[in-house]
């Protein structure tokens, strides 16, 4: 993970150490607002300093029109973002469709799952076999292919709902492509990637 530029945010950090193990691995953290009162070692603090100690001390950027994490991929290449679950769950559904409002390529890091957003030029991924996927999209999405998985998508439009959860890798590299739309891929991953 070399040259990584990370996010941290304020929700909770789990029990695994991961978010711990992705601050020291990282080059470049990015604290999201309260984030900054857990760890001292962030480059840069972003948000509207609503729910940081001591606010005096850094430039808010109070428009309501982002959320700090939107700030935050919107102000920097970001590689990977943790510290997204639990808390305010319209905070947690944000974290996700941030990635499409900033065309973000950074991956959100959870205990235990991964997820990130299809660009329009597609994905491939390595993955073990045997690990569980998903497809998510939001609203319509055009021309969706998948292989290397158990339930295979050839060209097929696809839209918010269900069709897509609970697919299963079984080659060892996972393919997705689309021609328009929001689509979000999801996996399990039990060590740090």
């Amino acid at each position: 993970m070399a040259d990584m530029v990370l996010v941290v945010a304020n929700g909770e950090w789990g029990g695994t150490g991961l978010v711990e193990t992705m601050i020291q691995a990282s080059t470049f953290k990015i604290a999201l607002d309260g984030a900054a009162d857990r760890f001292d070692s962030w480059d840069v603090v972003v948000g509207d300093m609503d729910s940081i100690s001591n606010p005096e001390h850094h430039d808010p950027d109070i428009s309501q029109n982002n959320s700090d994490l939107a700030k935050a991929l919107k102000m920097y290449d970001v590689d990977a973002v943790v510290g997204i679950a639990g808390g305010r769950l319209d905070h947690q559904i944000a974290a996700y469709t941030s990635l499409f409002e900033t065309n973000s390529d950074a991956i959100l890091y959870f205990d235990g799952w991964r997820a990130c957003r299809v660009h329009s030029d597609g994905l491939q991924i390595d993955l073990p076999i045997g690990t569980i996927c998903s497809l998510m999209p939001f609203g319509e999405v055009n021309n969706v292919s998948i292989s290397g998985v158990g339930f295979v998508l050839e060209n097929e439009n696809i839209s918010s709902g269900t069709r897509g959860v609970g697919n299963r890798v079984t080659e060892e590299v996972v393919n997705i492509s689309h021609e328009g739309g929001d689509l979000l891929f999801i996996w399990e991953a039990n060590e740090l990637e």
